[in-house]
Parts: C-alpha cells; structure tokens; sequence
C-alpha cells in the first residue's frame, strides 16, 4: 500500500469491504495522501506499507500491486498432509523438493522483513511438522532463496549474472538424529539450515557467464547466499552437529566468488568431503552456444576457473583435514581439464601436503605422504 493506491481508493468508498475501509481510514491519514500530492514524483517510493489481502478485498485483489511472499498452497498441503497422516507414510518419504519459479520482489523494503521472516518460517514449520525427510532440496531465483534461507544476497549485479535458479541440498542422517535437537548446539526451528542436524550442505549456483559480457566484469558481485550460510554455520552450530560434507556446482564462477566460499569453509572445521564443478558437463553447450556468451572471451572464462582452482588448492594444503579426507573435482571428466586440476594438486603435494590419488577426480588426504620442502636458494639447500 502507498499513498497512491489509498488515493486511488477514495472514489470506491462504497464498494470496499470492511477490510478495506479499515485499511483506508487508518493510512489516509498517515499518507496525508491528495489527488494532487501523492501522484508527484516525490512520493515514487515514499511510506510503503504491506496488508495482506482477506477474503473479500476485491478492490485490492484488482490492482496490480499485489506482491507475493513464500508460502505452501493451503488447500493442497493440507490434503496432502491427510493423505500421509491416513496411511502412515510420514517414515517412508525420504526427499522433498520445495520448488518456485516466482522472483521475490521486496528484498529492498525494510517494512518487508518481517513479514517475511514469519511466512517462510511458517512454511518451513508446516513441512517439518509433517514430515522428516532425510534429504531437502530447494529450486527458486536468488531473491526468492534467500528469503527461504533466512538470509541476503549482498549484491546490486544480480542483473548481470541472469541465475535464474539458485539449488540447495541439505542431507541428515537415517534415522534423523532427532534426540539430538533437544540440545543447544544449535539456535533450532529458526532458518532452514538450523531445522534439522544436516551433515551435508550441496549448493549449485547455475551460469555466471552472462557477467563476463559486462563492462569490467571482474568488479561484479555475484549472490552471496552461500557464503553468508556459511557464516552463519560457523558462527552459531557446534561442531558436533555441523556440516561434514560439502559441494558447489557453478559454470565459471568468478575467482572472488570462490575465494569468499573457501574462506568461509576456513571456519567450519568438521568439514572432511569437498566436491567442486566449476566448469560446463558434457549436458551444457555454453561454450558453442555464441548468442549465450554475448561479447564474452571464452579466455576470461579459463582464467577465472584456473585462479578459482589454485584458491581451492590452497585451502587444502592448508585447512587442517584428517587421513581420509576427500577432494572430488567433477571437472575431470574431459582429459584436458583433468591434467590442469592434477596439475594443481600435483603442485600441492610439491609444497609437502599429502593427497594420495584415488581414481579420476578423486584425491584422498594422507598424513603419512607428507613431507618437508626442501628450497635451494643460490645454491644452498634450506
């Protein structure tokens, strides 16, 4: 609701409903709206304010300013919840999908968060009052996965990228260590990462190669989702209930955003499985596809992924893994990508940080190969 739409509500005073007579008389005032002064441009994006809509409200059902928010279709999720209650299925369904194509439109209204944060909160509350999956996916644009995750994107170039599908997999163990949720090791029932003890978070952020076509492409941001999930798993879950396994897909991500995810993972220290796709399967003909990458050099696109590689390289001869610890590279199905991720790894194992080769694409980590540099400087052995 703005001042215009009050406004616009003054010549339909005897078609309102209750409802939204009650509304008109209470922002009226508040809006000090005039056929006059709330058309100027002035007022483009002064005082909004939201109202969910009744039954009834058929002035506010016609005008275009409705706005969605997350949420389950009543009628449906219920009878879908009788339906599992009548024959005990609640134990036998193992994965859920929940899945949007709707773009949220109110992340830049301050006056929309909370209202936000009480319908996905209900959502996720409807779905786990009914249901114990052992794996979750979520499929939805940017702006609408954040609001689902309870978090931001930290990003103006959203524009840039054109995701139109952010996905998170959220996996527990079976059977659901329930019991364990009684403890405080994490802040339950909040954001969907903290509903369930999840061990493994996989997060697949679809094509960057649209940015690569803008002007200094290197400056844009990407959505940030992921790294402030991961954030907040390190900042509020325990170590006995946190993230051992982790994965990130993407199509030429840029190295920044790469860097930002690893120091992020720098701070979980249960994690012991990390698997990365950093470049088109055999599914994708991005590269061929000239109207797809625009005015964008397929040389940018290497580069990024090579800078990208060398991050993660150093964050695994760094971070403190124990033997058995696994790094997969999804990218090694093509002979020429597996040499330069091999390339990078055998590079690892050089500066004395053991990882043992374990099929293509597979290295395991293995204290026992580790070992001392040994630098020659002008001659001499140090």
């Amino acid at each position: 609701m703005d001042a215009r739409l009050v406004d616009s509500m003054q010549g339909q005073l005897s078609k309102l409903s209750n409802h939204e007579f009650l509304i008109y008389t209470k922002l009226r005032s508040k809006f000090k709206s005039s056929s006059g002064f709330a058309f100027e441009p002035a007022m483009d994006d002064v005082l909004i304010n939201l109202c969910r809509i009744q039954e009834g409200d058929e002035f506010l059902k016609s005008t275009k300013k409705i706005l969605w928010f997350p949420h389950l279709s009543q009628k449906g999720f219920a009878d879908f919840c009788r339906f599992v209650a009548q024959y005990t299925l609640k134990h036998h369904i193992k994965s859920i999908v929940v899945t949007t194509q709707k773009e949220y439109e109110l992340r830049h209204v301050s006056t929309a968060d909370t209202p936000l944060a009480r319908a996905v909160s209900e959502l996720w509350t409807q779905i786990f009052s009914h249901l114990e999956p052992s794996r979750v996916v979520v499929a939805a644009p940017p702006s609408t996965m954040a609001g689902l995750l309870g978090t931001q994107m930290l990003s103006n170039d959203t524009w840039a990228f054109e995701m139109k599908m952010h996905y998170i997999e959220l996996l527990q163990a079976e059977p659901p260590p329930t019991p364990h949720m009684n403890n405080r090791c994490r802040p339950w029932d909040t954001a969907l990462i903290h509903r369930r003890p999840w061990y493994h978070l996989g997060y697949n952020e679809g094509s960057s190669i649209t940015a690569y076509s803008t002007y200094e492409y290197h400056l844009k941001q990407s959505p940030k989702i992921l790294y402030l999930l991961l954030l907040r798993l390190a900042k509020e879950a325990q170590e006995c209930c946190n993230i051992t396994s982790f994965s990130f897909t993407g199509v030429f991500p840029f190295a920044t955003n790469v860097t930002s995810i690893v120091r992020a993972l720098h701070r979980i220290p249960t994690v012991k499985n990390i698997t990365v796709q950093l470049a088109p399967g055999p599914e994708n003909d991005l590269l061929s596809d000239g109207k797809r990458r625009g005015r964008a050099q397929s040389s940018d696109f290497w580069l990024e992924w090579r800078e990208s590689y060398k991050v993660i390289a150093s964050y695994l001869g760094v971070f403190g893994f124990g033997d058995g610890a696994r790094f997969v590279s999804r990218d090694c199905g093509g002979k020429m990508l597996a040499i330069e991720v091999e390339e990078c790894m055998d590079l690892l194992r050089k500066r004395g940080a053991g990882w043992r080769s374990d099929g293509a694409g597979v290295w395991v980590r293995e204290h026992a190969l580790d070992h001392e540099v040994v630098v020659e400087v002008e001659g001499e052995v140090e």
